[in-house]
Formats: structure tokens, C-alpha cells, sequence
């Protein structure tokens, strides 16, 4: 019996470390290439939807797509902000800011995780992969993958939140 305790702590202990609660401390670039820490996006205190994405993955642009379109009216109804966090490499981040510009996310926060820091902290395994913060940097709801519509459950989510 002894022996299967021990094996199933062995086993259970890195999922539990794994299943991140809340926001990490992590130290990322923001868009100008300063280096923050991620905890910073909660300094105004409001609701956070946090999106993984990169530059030529193409759910994830048609999902901050979407997003972008719905925030001006999403807006008028919550106070929340959003942030996308590229996870471009040091090769490719350079196409990051010509690529938000050019597509008009002026309300998002951008950061770039060249590292994966942040994504490692949070286990994203697979892009899109977004995740709705309240005020104090817990997570309240996380969704993968991308279909039309599916953003609309991030604004749900951030009206619970209000």
C-alpha cells in the first residue's frame, strides 16, 4: 500500500505543480522591446483576456481578429483589456509589431515571450490558447483552438467579471 502511495504522488506532484492557478511572475519584452514583468497587466486592476499567439499561426490571428472587431462594443458594456502575448522566437518577432500595426490592434497590449518564459509558466501546449484573468491575475476560464463565434465566450466570461 505504501508503495502505491509513493507512486502516485511521484506521478501526481508535476500535474498539481502544473495546474497554474493564477498569473506567474515572468519577465517578458513588451511591443517597444522593454523588458517587464508579466504581473504588470494587472496594475489597472481590470479583468484581463490573455491570448498566446504567433505570427503565422492563422487561428490565431483570425481569433484577435475577432476580437478586435467585437472590442469597441464589448468596451461600452465591461472594463477589461486585452493582451496578446506573441510567442514568436528572436528570428520572427521582428514581424510582430509591423503585423499589429497593420492589422489595427491599437487597444491590445502586445508582449513577446521570445523565450516561451511565460508560456512554459502558464503550460500552454497548443495556440491559440487564451485565457480570461480577473482583477487579481487568477484564472477563471481558458479555451484552445479557435472557431468563429468562440470568442463571444471570452466576453461572457468577462461579464461574469464586472
Amino acid at each position: 500500500m505504501k508503495r502505491v502511495a509513493i507512486l502516485l504522488s511521484v506521478l501526481l506532484v508535476p500535474f498539481i505543480a502544473l495546474a497554474q492557478k493564477g498569473l506567474p511572475s515572468v519577465e517578458v519584452k513588451d511591443i517597444d522591446g522593454n523588458t517587464i514583468n508579466v504581473q504588470s497587466i494587472l496594475d489597472d486592476g481590470v479583468p484581463v483576456i490573455l491570448s498566446f499567439w504567433y505570427t503565422t499561426c492563422k487561428p490565431c490571428l483570425q481569433e484577435l481578429g475577432a476580437i478586435n472587431d467585437a472590442y469597441v462594443d464589448w468596451s461600452e458594456e465591461a472594463d477589461f483589456k486585452v493582451v496578446a502575448v506573441s510567442t514568436d522566437d528572436s528570428r520572427s518577432s521582428a514581424k510582430v509589431k509591423p503585423m499589429v500595426g497593420g492589422r489595427g490592434w491599437t487597444d491590445f497590449t502586445i508582449l513577446l515571450d521570445e523565450n516561451s518564459d511565460l508560456k512554459r509558466a502558464m503550460n500552454v501546449q497548443t495556440q491559440p490558447t487564451v485565457f480570461v484573468l480577473d482583477r487579481d491575475g487568477n484564472i477563471v476560464y481558458t479555451h484552445t483552438g479557435y472557431t468563429p463565434g468562440s470568442e463571444e465566450e471570452l466576453f461572457d466570461q468577462i461579464l461574469k467579471l464586472q
